[in-house]
């Protein structure tokens, strides 16, 4: 009998997590308490996966919500480091999939101590404490939530580190919060049923992009003798997608790394090798006329493996290893479709390396990283 394939499964069932968060009556219910409380901020935070989603709502607030001040921040960051101290008119959204994550636990605390109108959870563990801290709740509703309360794990610590369906890198929560995002920030702007058609049309997207996934499989499979590293190179609202690439490979203790197009010229540039992966994303003409200057230096003269992710309709100005993608008309929302490629990459890689897939690191030593999680993302000592 063949074991069942978590990570591919996960990964199947996100158009369905999506056009779910369509018809999802909390979100405008939040939506309305902003904007009759007259929110002139949000602050969005969380960690790992979460921080990039809070990056990418932050960069579409901005894009469709001119009226509105929107900020996105690592927890410690945002306690620590941000003085923002004063929140009399702001809305914080902490988002935690497993909803245990005590440094956005602590985020939502200190707001409250400095004066937030609204407290805000994104989540999809009902029984979290992150709900316990919040006054209103967007379920992402990826997965069971009787599935979210225990762990196949042996070790009495590690098998305390639950709140996800499956014990596997995490795949599909990480769309479900880019889908809730935006259905909230098109909700919140001037131009609500509009933006809310371009994220209902931008499903369809997801769906080919699923349905071409053999394109980006193999593309992990040829990177199987070639990679020690791989670099994400993005800019604009694909910046969090290139971080969350490269915490994918992380995911399977592979070398990823994340920039921005300018600053990889500057920066990862000089760690590029001829056993390295380029991984482009070019999902308007702005990206990739930077991209076509940058590109054929690395695969020309550097010898690295490069591939552009381009959007279908510059597929002609793109170079000879470009892979073409169908891509929404609002380009803000392209790191929706983006991230199919990248999450099919990052298994195939790891499956052609001989990865475990249904494991956390891929079955590398994953009971001592889970319990060394628990004690320092569960355990940890809060402030406030």
């Amino acid at each position: 009998m063949n074991e069942p394939d978590f990570m591919l499964s996960e990964m199947l069932e996100q158009p369905r997590i999506i056009e779910a968060s369509l018809t999802n009556s909390k979100i405008e219910d939040i939506s309305k308490i902003i904007l009759e409380e007259d929110i002139t901020q949000i602050v969005i935070t969380g960690s790992g996966d979460s921080y990039c989603a809070a990056w990418y709502g932050a960069y579409l607030a901005r894009k469709w919500c001119p009226d509105l001040k929107v900020h996105h921040f690592a927890p410690f960051e945002f306690t620590t480091y941000s003085n923002l101290n004063n929140l009399e008119n702001t809305a914080i959204i902490g988002i935690s999939v497993s909803g245990g994550t005590l440094r956005v636990i602590e985020s939502i605390r200190y707001a409250k101590i400095n004066g937030t109108k609204t407290t805000i959870t994104i989540t999809d563990n009902p029984e979290g404490k992150l709900i316990e801290e919040t006054e209103h709740h967007l379920l992402i509703h990826a997965s069971p939530p009787e599935s979210l309360q225990s762990s196949s794990y042996e070790s009495e610590i590690a098998k305390q580190y639950i709140g996800y369906q499956n014990d596997v890198a995490q795949t599909k929560t990480y769309l479900a919060n880019l889908a809730v995002l935006s259905v909230l920030m098109a909700r919140l702007s001037p131009n609500s049923d509009n933006n809310l058609s371009n994220v209902r049309n931008t499903v369809s997207l997801v769906k080919k992009a699923i349905k071409d996934r053999n394109t980006f499989i193999t593309l992990g499979n040829n990177m199987k003798n070639s990679s020690e590293k791989i670099m994400f190179v993005a800019s604009g609202h694909n910046n969090p997608t290139s971080l969350f690439g490269a915490y994918k490979m992380f995911e399977f203790t592979l070398n990823g790394f994340a920039c921005d197009i300018e600053e990889y010229c500057h920066t990862n540039y000089f760690i590029t090798d001829d056993n390295s992966s380029v991984i482009f994303i070019a999902p308007d003409q702005y990206s990739l006329n930077r991209i076509m200057e940058i590109e054929p230096v690395v695969r020309e003269e550097i010898k690295a493996k490069t591939v552009i992710l381009v959007n279908e309709e510059l597929k002609n100005k793109s170079g000879p290893n470009s892979i073409p993608i169908l891509s929404p008309t609002e380009t803000c929302l392209s790191p929706l479709v983006y991230t199919i490629p990248v999450e099919f990459l990052s298994y195939s890689l790891a499956r052609s390396k001989g990865f475990n897939t249904n494991t956390f690191r891929g079955g590398q030593d994953t009971e001592k990283y889970v319990t060394g999680s628990f004690k320092t993302i569960r355990q940890s000592k809060l402030r406030y």
